[in-house]
């Protein structure tokens, strides 16, 4: 990275130079302190006048800023923003993930049935088993409230369970869901420390009291929905997708009241949702090419044309307010800011890489797993703001 920024600064110095010279009169006979192959402690003296008349400077300065342009716009110029943290047992296709506020990632380890934990502090992975073998977990998530603060839950979808690790004992429990091959796919802690999941097969929302252990499930209006994404506001409102219905649907536990929105385009086949400060709800599809965001006060939605045809995965909403995306079938991630409305679109290595879950440090870093790479991979704030073209 130094070299690469010594590299920059040194182009940038010629080129300048070669400018401001050919701005001088031909006639000037003096001399200049000058290499042609770059800033040297022992210059060659050139003669201007005879040398770099106007149109040849002009020209070779065109080259350098070619060159110079090439070589940021790519790809390995953003490599530089991320650092990659591989897992130490083989294959473990990582997937979901979730930071907490130690900024612990933890992660779902789909081959080998495992929960992981990286601790950045000190450099080290950790894997703790499911008890329940062959149980696919589909997502994980935080309790941040109540007595069961801090402790990591899963859905397991084969398992037809909810699993929850205790950060401090490392100790698993696992609950048996009430519908019979529900398949929860997406899962969510509300600001009361319920726990909130989506049943795929289920055509439900279900809620878990980890204080009284007690479930409790609501039937989607919309037959054959096939729910995915879930999150809760601030209020406890949740809010939730569905894939094969093509809704957004809002969810209000003190009466168990559900209003769908139907979304603005078909076809869309949403999969994960979040929610930004202002509490405006960000999706994009899983077909469709879309990043949508809606306004639950005025009802509204707003659609973004993702570039390059790219399809939303995962998403987060970055300490900035940006929206960082990972995109389905390729190697890129993609950050949206809702000010300008601009992408920003960059790979994320070299070689085969598909990342897939993310979400944001307390420091605005962002945090990725790579299935292919069977890596956790962090993107550097500082680099975002370098890297971002305004």
């Amino acid at each position: 990275m130094y070299r690469r920024r010594e590299f920059i600064r040194t182009w940038f110095i010629v080129s300048a130079n070669l400018f401001a010279l050919a701005k001088l009169p031909t006639a000037f006979s003096g001399f200049m302190r000058f290499s042609v192959y770059g800033i040297s402690s022992h210059p060659i003296w050139l003669r201007p006048a005879t040398f770099l008349d106007k149109d040849r400077v002009v020209k070779i300065a065109v080259v350098f800023w070619i060159i110079l342009g090439s070589f940021l716009c790519s790809p390995s110029w953003a490599e530089d923003a991320f650092k990659s943290f591989e897992v130490p047992t083989a294959n473990t296709f990582p997937t979901r993930i979730v930071i907490d506020k130690t900024d612990t990632v933890w992660f779902i380890e789909s081959n080998l049935n495992k929960i992981g934990r990286y601790q950045p502090a000190k450099g080290a992975f950790s894997e703790h088993l499911i008890p329940t073998p062959s149980s696919i977990p589909s997502d994980v998530t935080i309790n941040n409230t109540g007595n069961t603060a801090g402790k990591i839950w899963i859905a397991e979808s084969n398992a037809n369970q909810l699993g929850v690790l205790d950060p401090i004992t490392l100790s698993f429990k696992e609950y048996d869901i009430p519908t019979i091959s529900s398949m929860p796919s997406r899962i969510a802690s509300d600001h009361r420390g319920n726990i909130w999941f989506t049943e795929f097969y289920g055509n439900k929302i279900g809620m878990f009291d980890p204080r009284r252990e007690v479930f409790r499930e609501y039937p989607i209006p919309a037959p054959n929905s096939r729910p995915s994404g879930v999150v809760a506001d601030k209020k406890g409102i949740i809010w939730f997708l569905e894939t094969e219905g093509n809704k957004l649907g809002r969810l209000n536990p003190q009466d168990g009241a559900i209003h769908e929105f139907e979304l603005p385009k078909a076809f869309e086949s949403p999969r994960d949702i979040a929610i930004d400060g202002s509490g405006s709800l960000w999706f994009g599809g899983h077909i469709g090419r879309n990043l949508m965001v809606f306004n639950p006060a005025t009802h509204k939605f707003k659609t973004f044309s993702m570039p390059n045809g790219g399809v939303v995965e995962s998403l987060s909403i970055g300490n900035d307010g940006k929206i960082y995306c990972t995109l389905r079938t390729s190697s890129k991630i993609a950050v949206f800011n809702p000010v300008t409305s601009a992408f920003l679109e960059f790979d994320v290595g070299m070689g085969k890489s598909q990342p897939n879950g993310i979400d944001a440090d307390s420091r605005g870093n962002i945090w990725f797993a790579d299935t292919v790479k069977n890596a956790l991979i962090k993107l550097d704030k500082t680099m975002v703001e370098k890297l971002w073209v305004k």
